[in-house]
Parts: structure tokens; sequence; C-alpha cells
């Protein structure tokens, strides 16, 4: 049976979004764990995409102001 919800990669293979690690960077965002669900799924599809890179870059990056 085909599963048509969730997240997959460009061959097919289904991503489980806790797997993605999230690099520092993401910790000091004021859209990390926010409660927009879309943001949310951009982020992680940003993180999944980087996810071999030596060095992480966001152009949604926004400093949260503790």
């Amino acid at each position: 049976m085909m599963e048509l919800n969730g997240f997959f990669d460009d061959e097919g293979n289904k991503i489980d979004p806790m797997t993605v690690k999230k690099p520092s960077l993401c910790l000091l965002c004021k859209n990390n764990d926010t409660s927009d669900k879309i943001e949310n799924t951009l982020c992680m599809m940003t993180r999944y995409d980087q996810r071999n890179e030596e060095n992480f870059e966001c152009g949604a990056f926004d400093e949260a102001l503790n």
C-alpha cells in the first residue's frame, strides 16, 4: 500500500522529521519550534536539505531577542 502523506526525499524515501538534526543556528532563531506548522515544515526541509553540508545557512534566520 502506498503512503500519500509525510516527507520524502528526491528518491521517494520517507523522512522521519524527528531524525533531522537541528543546527545551533536554529536554536538562536525566533522561528525555532514556532506554533506555525508551515514554518516548522519549511525549517525541517531546509535542515534536511543541508544535512551533509559543513556549514548550515538559512535565509529565513531571524535572531530571537531574549
